[in-house]
């Protein structure tokens, strides 16, 4: 079985064929929200998609909506799984009040993941750092997605318990590749975060996940299969106590 740690198929690239798509292969792929809409969506097509795993989020970039929407999208917590797409993103924004505003955003997240026994997908870029900082004062289970860091950050990762999450763009990306040579495999995920972040510059899909396991087999010198069902076992780690290899129907109720 396959996995999926962050996708986003709820969105108009795949409205024509997402059924199609999402039996191409075994696997079971967790679909982040970025906002309500997509928070709701990604709660609905589980109900459609027995291999979808909802997950709810308000992604950094979307700051400014934190006033109308961050309320109701921790509402929703309480109907998914796992938490995502959150974070920091200090690429894009770079006004301070809303860096501030993203970091406060982040640590109510962190409290629901803490309060509720949920797994947060993190989204990271230019602030890792201060992610590895929170995530200290929170007893909670993470993933770094599509982890873009350094050998040592993702070493850092790992001692405090997380994952880093690898997509399959790294048979272009040498940096993402030595990362995933050096550090343990307990610490690892596979994604796609698709339709992004594919082998090429072609729509991603989550069955190219099969083209990480690959490749981190070759770069690992071991045998894919282990690979692969290694990554089962950190998934199942992430999502106790609400695991089921199926996908849907995984809230706590």
């Amino acid at each position: 079985m396959l996995v999926d740690v962050h996708a986003h198929l709820d969105v108009e690239e795949f409205d024509k064929d997402r059924e199609e798509v999402l039996r191409k292969c075994r696997i079971v792929v967790v679909n982040a929200g970025v906002d309500l809409k997509s928070s709701m969506a990604s709660l609905n097509m589980a109900r459609s998609y027995p291999n979808v795993v909802p997950a709810v989020g308000l992604h950094p970039e979307f700051v400014e909506k934190a006033d109308l929407e961050l309320e109701k999208v921790l509402e929703l917590i309480k109907e998914a799984p796992i938490i995502s797409e959150v974070g920091l993103d200090f690429y894009w924004i770079k006004e301070e009040k809303l860096r501030k505003k993203q970091v406060e955003m982040l640590g109510r997240f962190m409290e629901e993941g803490e309060r509720q026994r949920k797994a947060l997908v993190i989204h990271s870029r230019g602030g890792l750092r201060d992610i590895l900082e929170m995530v200290t004062s929170y007893k909670v289970k993470f993933v770094i997605h599509a982890y873009e860091g350094s050998i040592k950050d993702a070493i850092r990762v790992h001692e405090l318990g997380g994952f880093v999450s690898i997509p399959p763009i790294i048979v272009r990306d040498k940096v993402r590749r030595a990362v995933a040579e050096k550090i343990p495999l307990e610490s690892i995920l596979t994604e796609t975060d698709s339709p992004f972040m594919g082998p090429d510059r072609y729509r991603n899909e989550p069955c190219n996940v099969a083209i990480t396991l690959m490749e981190l087999a070759k770069l690992r010198k071991q045998d894919v299969r282990e690979i692969e069902e290694k990554i089962q076992d950190n998934f199942k780690g992430i999502m106790e106590p609400y695991f089921s290899l199926s996908g849907a129907n995984l809230t706590n109720k």
